[in-house]
């Protein structure tokens, strides 16, 4: 007992000293003191995280990132807790809880598992889980799609008999959730992916097809989904037959897959959630509703839908009781992680630290010479190294600085190029601050971190084996 305490202790000393002494060594390459202070606390920041605690390294360092020269700590702590994601979280994982208990989670669970197409068809099964919820995160964001996929999950798991640590509840937590990820990451015309393709454009005078660029995404995922199921039966040996162990009959005989009125509030607000986004995309922006939405914003709409479900009652209650949701549904790990990693990582390529000249200085010669399937290959690598280590955002715009000099010297399209760099860069989750979905894998309770790094590496390698033929293919193509 005494060598885990003593354990600990050691293990938090060496995270604060890097967090707090890393900026007293001499500077590295192009890094400024600025530089060094911010990547001692990031690196100081992960490394608590994943080995000692999630809470209070989080509060510790948005004071370290306060006390260097990049923001006070008034600053930082508004520029985490004033996050538009941390709030948006905050709705999210209220709203899913309020649909777990209200039953909703159950009986679309019960449904799922008594369609006839999927009984006794354990990796079917499997595999249409993860492709629908996957395809739902286009709809909605990806964490709305992730809580949900959870949720109904755990009352699959429940009947079934399945326990948290068994290999199929890991894999199916961890495929869900890469699922979710990345599929949100087929539409480019959105968000931060958007941003990369502005960019990319700007950089380069070749704009990104979207209609390509989804298509091209869309075979690489589900081919990697195909791949993860095969995984989970023949290299991890998951138990898939527990799922043939459910009385289907028995369940259907349990009550009527019917939904009453709180149930139907709640889809309600779901598909006020999936409203917006499809409404803001599709329709000019200069129309006055979608202009009153953008003014509203995303973090606005969901505290709105939040308020109805609030407000519309069901026999004499709330359809959503806000402070029974919140006080089991929030989980303050996700919360605090994420708003002490977003100004982390912000910071870390912010202007003024050299990180980017670091980063363009170490990449440049590795790109010189090289055949275009090492080409190809050496992007997916290094894209899916550096958006595991910094903002998604931020590396892609350092990678593609780094490569467009080089594009010109092959057969293919440099669109095709940017179509690698914007996917690839959706494949933040190895790391607590690899992306703002990462602290979601991090604070479940069904699994460890050594979990997110055995499944995760794996994951990783499988999707570079699709990726690589599928965009070998599509260069003699776009």
């Amino acid at each position: 007992m005494k060598s885990k305490s003593m354990s600990y202790y050691v293990k938090s000393l060496v995270g604060l000293v890097i967090m707090f002494g890393f900026q007293y060594l001499p500077p590295i390459g192009p890094l400024t003191h600025l530089g060094m202070q911010v990547t001692g606390i990031f690196i100081g920041l992960i490394y608590l995280c994943c080995v000692v605690d999630i809470i209070w390294p989080s509060m510790v360092g948005l004071i370290a990132l306060g006390m260097s020269d990049y923001c006070t700590v008034t600053e930082a702590i508004a520029a985490g807790f004033g996050s538009e994601l941390v709030w948006m979280m905050l709705i999210i994982l209220i709203l899913a809880e309020g649909i777990s208990q209200s039953g909703l989670g159950e009986i679309l669970a019960r449904w799922f598992i008594t369609r006839k197409v999927l009984r006794n068809r354990p990796m079917l099964f499997t595999f249409v889980y993860m492709i629908v919820f996957g395809v739902c995160s286009l709809l909605i964001s990806s964490n709305a799609s992730v809580i949900l996929a959870w949720a109904i999950f755990y009352n699959i798991a429940d009947m079934a008999g399945y326990k948290k640590g068994e290999r199929y509840s890991t894999m199916m937590i961890i495929g869900c959730f890469l699922s979710c990820i990345i599929y949100e990451g087929l539409f480019a015309f959105q968000s931060w992916w958007l941003v990369l393709a502005q960019t990319f454009e700007d950089m380069t005078g070749y704009g990104i097809n979207y209609v390509t660029y989804f298509i091209i995404g869309f075979i690489i995922e589900s081919l990697v989904n195909l791949l993860w199921l095969l995984a989970m039966k023949f290299v991890f040996k998951c138990d898939f037959e527990k799922l043939n162990g459910i009385d289907v009959e028995k369940l259907e005989g349990e009550g009527e897959l019917k939904l009453n009125f709180q149930h139907k509030m709640l889809f309600l607000c779901f598909g006020l959630i999936v409203a917006y986004v499809l409404v803001t995309i599709v329709l000019p922006a200069e129309w006055p509703l979608v202009a009153l939405l953008n003014r509203i914003t995303q973090a606005g709409w969901f505290a709105l839908v939040l308020v109805l479900a609030m407000v519309v009652r069901y026999e004499n209650k709330p359809v959503l009781d806000f402070s029974k949701a919140a006080s089991t549904g929030l989980s303050w790990s996700i919360l605090m992680m994420c708003a002490a990693i977003i100004p982390a990582a912000r910071a870390l390529t912010s202007e003024g630290t050299g990180v980017t000249e670091l980063l363009s200085n170490i990449l440049s010669p590795l790109f010189s010479g090289m055949n275009p399937v090492v080409f190809l290959a050496a992007i997916l690598i290094l894209q899916m190294f550096l958006t595991n280590v910094g903002s998604n955002m931020a590396t892609g715009i350092v990678l593609m600085t780094v490569i467009i000099p080089f594009v010109g010297n092959y057969y293919f399209s440099p669109a095709l190029v940017g179509m690698i760099i914007i996917f690839v860069a959706t494949m933040g989750f190895i790391l607590p601050g690899s992306s703002g979905m990462a602290p979601y894998l991090y604070s479940n309770k069904w699994i460890e971190v050594k979990d997110i790094y055995k499944y995760g590496l794996f994951y990783c390698l499988i999707f570079f084996i699709c990726a690589l033929p599928v965009y070998l293919v599509a260069s003699f193509i776009v």
